[in-house]
């Protein structure tokens, strides 16, 4: 799901020092190496994993230590190389760009502590904060709709993944972004040509009439191939176009004879 403005991923259920705290007898994590420092991966001729402060720390990913460090989400983070920092948000993809992770198991357990992370001065000191949700327990649907609401009222962009490699691949992403031209972000303009334009004018007439909508029109239009065998067919005729029915059928009959007015 895309994001908006901001990004910032608080891992929600990765706060907690003790890695032992349990949901129902499981771990909310387990430390997937023995020392996270022991990473040292090459993908593509990039060294990822976690690294020491220093020489091209702008071009790494800035990893919360205190909040993350055991976080099986880090095991994904394979195409760029990360560090470990003291920042508000849990990563931070850039200069402008700050993460918070929220697991909903972890959540529904501390509903508390995610409106605490969000209004924290620190993470929001980023033009760009993203939510990043991980969806990770039954019927989510009412929590999702209270934290997309705190998140329209607070700023904040609501992402929502599915596993935690889709979340490493979400992080990746937004930080790979924050190296590109600007330009490649920009949507590339396609000029309408006359065809087009004419077939958009022709829906605008149709679906002035009452309780057409656009499909309807653009059927007609494929129906009848003009605006003139449209406006020249019978009620009994244009009821006939899938779709349409005798109501709206009568309703585009009545409004295409509706004599203009100066």
């Amino acid at each position: 799901m895309l994001v908006g403005r901001g990004c910032f991923c608080f891992f929600l259920n990765f706060t907690m020092s003790d890695s032992s705290s349990r949901v129902h007898g499981e771990s909310f994590f387990t430390p997937w190496l023995p020392s996270l420092g022991a990473i040292d991966l090459v993908v593509d001729d990039l060294s990822v994993g976690p690294g020491s402060s220093g020489g091209g720390a702008g071009s790494r990913l800035i990893v919360n230590r205190r909040r993350q460090e055991g976080n099986p989400v880090l095991k994904y983070v394979r195409n760029v190389r990360y560090e470990w920092g003291d920042i508000g948000p849990d990563f931070e993809c850039g200069s402008t760009c700050g993460v918070l992770y929220l697991a909903l198991k972890y959540h529904k357990l501390h509903p508390n502590y995610i409106l605490t992370r969000l209004s924290g001065k620190e993470e929001n000191k980023y033009a760009c904060r993203i939510l990043l949700t991980l969806c990770n327990v039954d019927e989510p649907r009412h929590t999702l709709r209270e934290l997309n609401l705190l998140c329209y009222r607070m700023d904040w962009t609501l992402v929502l993944c599915y596993s935690v490699e889709e979340a490493a691949e979400y992080i990746e992403n937004l930080k790979l972004s924050d190296t590109r031209d600007p330009t490649f972000k920009k949507p590339v303009f396609v000029p309408v040509d006359e065809k087009s334009a004419l077939q958009n004018a022709a829906v605008g007439i149709l679906t002035g009439a009452r309780s057409v909508t656009k499909a309807d029109a653009q059927r007609l239009l494929f129906n009848f191939g003009t605006l003139k065998a449209i406006s020249e067919a019978s009620e009994e005729q244009l009821a006939l176009c899938p779709g349409l029915g005798p109501i709206r059928a009568k309703n585009l009959y009545n409004y295409l004879r509706t004599p203009f007015t100066s």
